[in-house]
């Protein structure tokens, strides 16, 4: 029996519906299951809310500061509906490039309603009543928020992350919260609040914030939210909640903690259910799928990307796999994820941005080869004039000038990180950095202004061209008179 489609694409995702056109550009015969995901899926809309949020609130804080703003506009409600408005609008001007028309316009079969895999007679995938057969499947149901099982949590009200976008939500507000969950998430919520003016607490269950970056980092991103007057509250499980009268207390580790509303940021599970993964053969569990190196999972013809095999949250990397993805689908199942030069960012205040390894790791696995170099904002004419000289950009680097990894804390970080994962991506060393001229000023300067500096403790280190330097001069001073 022939089969119908090249590929069947599950899940209307983000990097779904990127993987659906990207297929039928190469004339490849590809069905789209929207699997009940619209393409306003919560992840991508909440990274937009989130966003939007963050810049109107810089925008009104310079616009108070300058007198140029009345302090009615910058009160919560106002700024969380106004945010949302413009996000609404932001996210529903891009869901007209993916729309359904237009995927259909590009030779994509779209088809709703929700589908599972049937092993007999033969591997398929049945769509009320459809039976649907392809070489290839990709699993891009992305993955949802679920709040974790709390002594108490059933007998009060409570928020989700998600929440914090509705108008109800957001008009009742109170002034006093506690954010529960230590991911990217929780902690942007937690600043973007804090610059509202609430009173934040924060809890977390590991030992620090980010526990997965550069310390110095992330240890940067901490100070400058407790410097925003955002309590952190680290290594503590929240085991009860309980209300008394009009105030909440929730228990986290040994401390009781009063607040007066809690948000859950919740913990990421895999768009799963009803998919009969098992009856193929395709393992998993409650962090994801489980896949290779070249995105295949224990089914080699089922093959799976973005959130639903776990991972950080990041639509960029999510889209990455998808390609990596659809070359071994289309083509020939060689071509392997590395995530080695892939930059992100977290779009803190300062935004916190990466590529590459943490110091941590590259001493662990070059040791004594290692070599770091840093660049403080403080010394940038542009982040000078924004008044935002919090930060730095720092080079984990080899002997010799290769690039192992690169961390930036600072204005705009996000933007700055692209150009060195393009160095190393191009085998750039760090020197070679030394000799571009950024335009100035810009942000952006301060990538050649770190590589400089590595060629001045290269050069203070160099006795043996310190000393015939200083022979030379002396012998042309002498040869001159």
């Amino acid at each position: 029996m022939a089969v119908e489609y090249d590929l069947i694409v599950i899940g209307a995702s983000k990097e779904g519906i990127y993987a659906a056109l990207t297929a039928a550009r190469f004339n490849a015969r590809v069905a789209l299951i929207e699997q009940g995901i619209s393409t306003h899926n919560y992840a991508w809309g909440e990274i937009i809310h989130s966003r939007t949020l963050s810049h109107k609130t810089r925008l009104n804080q310079f616009l108070q500061r300058e007198k140029l703003a009345q302090k009615e506009t910058f009160s919560t409600p106002n700024q969380l509906l106004a945010a949302g408005e413009w996000a609404t609008e932001v996210l529903f001007t891009l869901a007209e490039e993916s729309a359904s028309p237009v995927l259909a316009a590009a030779g994509v079969d779209v088809i709703q309603g929700l589908g599972e895999f049937v092993r007999l007679p033969k591997p398929a995938f049945v769509v009320e009543k459809r039976r649907l057969l392809a070489r290839a499947y990709l699993l891009a149901t992305a993955s949802h928020s679920t709040i974790p099982e709390v002594a108490g949590l059933k007998e009060i009200s409570y928020l989700k992350i998600e929440d914090i976008w509705q108008e109800n939500s957001s008009q009742f507000l109170p002034e006093s919260l506690i954010i529960v969950g230590g991911n990217i998430r929780g902690i942007v919520l937690a600043q973007n609040l804090a610059q509202l003016g609430k009173k934040i607490t924060l809890v977390i269950p590991d030992e620090r914030i980010l526990p997965a970056e550069d310390l110095e980092a992330a240890m940067l991103i901490q100070a400058e939210l407790e410097a925003q007057k955002v309590r952190i509250i680290t290594q503590s499980l929240i085991t009860q909640v309980k209300k008394i009268g009009e105030t909440k207390w929730v228990q986290a580790g040994n401390r009781a903690l009063e607040t007066q509303e809690v948000i859950f940021v919740g913990e990421k599970q895999p768009n799963i259910a009803g998919l009969n993964l098992a009856s193929v053969g395709v393992e998993f569990s409650n962090q994801g799928v489980k896949v290779n190196e070249k995105l295949q999972t224990t089914n080699p013809q089922i093959y799976a990307c973005g959130d639903v095999i776990g991972g950080y949250q990041f639509p960029h990397l999510a889209e990455y796999e998808a390609k990596i993805a659809l070359k071994n689908v289309l083509f020939l199942p060689l071509f392997k994820v590395d995530y080695r030069y892939l930059p992100w960012a977290i779009f803190t205040e300062p935004n916190l941005a990466r590529v590459g390894l943490t110091e941590a790791q590259a001493r662990q696995r070059y040791g004594k080869e290692i070599f770091v170099v840093r660049e403080y904002f403080q010394s940038n004419p542009r982040a000078q004039i924004l008044g935002q000289t919090t930060g730095f950009c720092k080079f984990v680097i080899r002997r010799k000038g290769e690039i192992l990894g690169a961390h930036i804390v600072g204005v705009e970080a996000g933007e700055i990180i692209s150009a060195i994962a393009v160095a190393m991506q191009q085998k750039i060393k760090l020197s070679d950095l030394a000799k571009i001229y950024f335009p100035s000023p810009t942000l952006a300067e301060i990538i050649a202004k770190t590589a400089r500096e590595w060629e001045k403790q290269r050069l203070s280190q160099n006795q043996t061209l310190l000393n015939f330097c200083d022979t030379f001069f002396d012998f042309r001073r002498n040869w001159s008179k």
